[in-house]
């Protein structure tokens, strides 16, 4: 059987193999680090050598550019204050009276002209209101009719009563005189001339018992139709039977005369100069009665009075009534937008609970402005004006109110800038103006001078051997066509205005025009 034989290797040789394949090794990984850094070299040689061919061919090449030299110009100085857009006018709508929501007429955005119908309440109770007003004036014109015409009665009978309280006390006056005459012929005896007398007397008493018959009928008459009271009745026929026994007394007299003086005669003469004289005083009394019944005349005239008073009352209280259904419509107090709506059919309107809102007049920014700047700000003035909402657009507004009362913690007053119309501006958008609070000395270069790169600005200037410097400034707000330049430039140093597109960093500049 044959076996196979390794080849034995001698110790010294094994140890020089081993040492060998180390140094292979170490070579490798020596010969990779050297072949990266000559590859790292070549990358970075090959991305240099085209700029740096590109700047030797820049900087071989004149460029024709403008330039300017920079000196300081008076700038504005501003401040930048914040405010909310508002409308001129801003009212809460509210019904005046307590009533249910019928109808709403508009909606949120909707636009309305003054006067127009926005909400229609329920009136039924408003209409009844109204038609008792109307029954109550009509109530109350009956009663100043009925004053009217009583006080016009009043006025006839009590002209009646004082002219027949005189023609009594006339009448009366007559009798005593006739009964005192009576009582001197009896003591004196008959005589042809007493007996003429009394039959005088007789007549004279026949002509009052007449009269005062007369008078008592025609009184019955307005007794019975109630226009005198039972004690004037109850005068006249009083006055009627003091008529009567005059008469009586008077016949007898006569036939007194006619028989002689007797002592019964003289006695009767005497009785009869008593009633006479009571009768003058009864008829004084009656006159003053009927005088004293003026006063109802004036009682009359102060009901007519009162009644007319009523009658203006009510007639106000329908005036109000009116008024007051009216408030049924609520119409728009101006022209304007409907910016809120609270109300909805079927809800109880009450006063002073807002059911809609609407703004109206021009839109304004009412912009906070800090009491160290108010004294630069002046009413009329014109001022710039941007809207978050709405862009880097600017337009001018006008100012047109200070608020003369500021912020005793903010210290800063409300400055109202009012908005051209057009603007596309809503009430609540978020906006800033631009005032002007003096002047200053400070440089400022075309804004066509200046480049933009990730938020930095950029301009080239040009050194003592006209090449150009890329350098980078510092700008302010832009004023129109010029920018001002807040630091990275100096006064009197040149720099390129246009042709910067052909222009590099180093490049020799020709100089133009400006």
């Amino acid at each position: 059987m044959e076996h196979s034989q390794e080849p034995v290797t001698p110790i010294g040789q094994t140890g020089t193999s081993i040492q060998m394949r180390h140094g292979r090794r170490i070579g490798a990984v020596l010969l990779v680090l050297l072949l990266t850094i000559a590859g790292w070299l070549y990358l970075q040689s090959h991305r240099s050598t085209p700029r740096s061919g590109s700047n030797a061919q820049q900087s071989a090449t004149a460029v024709t550019v403008g330039t300017r030299t920079v000196s300081p110009t008076s700038s504005p100085l501003t401040v930048e204050v914040t405010g909310t857009v508002r409308a001129q006018f801003e009212a809460p709508i509210s019904a005046r009276v307590i009533a249910r929501v019928q109808r709403v007429l508009v909606n949120e955005g909707d636009r309305v002209r003054r006067g127009q119908k926005l909400i229609l309440l329920e009136d039924r109770d408003l209409d009844a209101a109204v038609s008792q007003a109307n029954a109550s004036l009509r109530a109350a014109g009956v009663g100043y009719d009925n004053a009217r015409v009583a006080a016009r009665m009043e006025t006839s009978l009590s002209a009646a009563r004082i002219g027949e309280a005189r023609s009594k006390l006339a009448q009366s006056k007559a009798a005593r005189k006739t009964a005192e005459a009576k009582l001197e012929l009896i003591a004196a005896g008959p005589r042809r001339q007493e007996r003429e007398e009394a039959v005088l007397a007789v007549s004279l008493a026949k002509s009052n018992l007449s009269l005062a018959e007369s008078n008592l009928v025609r009184m019955a008459a307005l007794f019975r139709e109630g226009a005198i009271s039972a004690l004037q009745y109850d005068q006249y026929h009083a006055q009627f039977e003091v008529s009567k026994t005059q008469f009586e007394a008077a016949q007898q007299s006569k036939s007194m005369v006619d028989e002689g003086s007797r002592s019964e005669e003289l006695r009767a003469a005497q009785q009869a100069v008593l009633q006479a004289r009571a009768g003058v005083q009864e008829a004084e009394a009656g006159l003053k009665s009927a005088q004293a019944n003026v006063m109802l005349v004036d009682l009359r005239e102060k009901d007519i009075e009162g009644a007319e008073a009523r009658i203006g009352q009510l007639r106000a209280g329908l005036q109000i009534a009116t008024v007051t259904r009216d408030y049924a419509t609520i119409d728009s107090p101006f022209d304007g937008v409907i910016s809120k709506r609270l109300a909805n059919p079927g809800l109880m309107a009450n006063p002073g609970v807002q059911l809609l809102t609407i703004q109206g007049g021009s839109l304004r920014l009412e912009a906070i402005v800090p009491e160290s700047v108010l004294n630069s700000v002046r009413k009329g003035a014109i001022v710039p004006v941007r809207l978050d909402a709405l862009g880097q657009t600017a337009f001018l507004g006008r100012v047109i109110e200070i608020a003369p009362q500021g912020d005793s913690s903010s210290h800063s007053f409300v400055v109202k800038v009012v908005l051209p119309p057009g603007t596309g501006a809503a009430p609540g958008m978020f906006g800033r103006a631009r005032l002007t609070t003096g002047t200053e000395m400070r440089l400022s270069v075309p804004a066509s001078a200046l480049t933009e790169r990730e938020g930095l600005y950029y301009l080239y200037v040009v050194d003592g051997s006209r090449h150009a410097r890329l350098r980078m400034v510092t700008v302010g707000e832009v004023s129109g066509s010029r920018v001002p330049v807040l630091s990275g430039l100096n006064s009197g140093e040149r720099i390129v205005t246009t042709g910067q597109a052909l222009v590099a960093d180093g490049s020799p500049l020709i100089e133009g025009s400006r």
